[in-house]
């Protein structure tokens, strides 16, 4: 049985290890190696991510089944979104499964987990950003109702490509 609870400090390793194999594992084969290397230990580098944990208006939740980590999402007020959604919107900047536990619906559950969080503190809006080459995520987020409103440019390393920005309206 999955267990979704908010993460405490003690989890930070974890939420960092997870993001990095999931980013392998996920785009690693579409994307130059170094390109990878690069964003990896710019995006992941340890007290940066730590950082990010106590981020204000930010929260992690991390699904577990036993003992072991299946995945974890994280939710964060921004204003990057704003001049589409306005200012009661929040972003759900990670959704992440390691492959252990793919096609367990485990994403499912840690989405349902983010759509309840932000009803629950009365977001309007709760939107993502996905690269416009992940088409697997793209369908899983169109299954549960998200739309396509804008696209800005995620750097993987020294490599702009395209995210796609998607909707959901709470």
């Amino acid at each position: 049985m999955i267990e979704i609870i908010p993460a405490v400090p003690v989890d930070i390793p974890t939420l960092r290890r997870i993001s990095i194999e999931t980013q392998v594992d996920t785009f690693g084969a579409d994307n130059k190696p170094e390109d990878m290397e690069a964003y990896l230990q710019e995006a992941y580098e340890p007290i940066k991510f730590e950082r990010e944990f106590y981020e204000p208006k930010s929260i992690y939740y991390i699904a577990w089944e036993e003992r072991e980590a299946a995945g974890f999402l994280r939710l964060r007020v921004t204003n990057e979104a704003e001049e589409h959604l306005g200012k009661n919107a929040i972003e759900l900047q990670r959704l992440y499964v390691t492959k252990n536990f793919q096609g367990k619906k485990i994403g499912f559950q840690l989405m349902q987990k983010a759509i309840d969080h932000s009803r629950d503190k009365k977001f309007e809006w709760l939107w993502l950003g996905v690269w416009e080459r992940n088409f697997k995520a793209q369908e899983f987020y169109k299954k549960i109702g998200f739309e396509y409103f804008s696209n800005h440019t995620f750097w993987m390393g020294p490599d702009p490509q395209n995210d796609w920005l998607m909707k959901l309206k709470l």
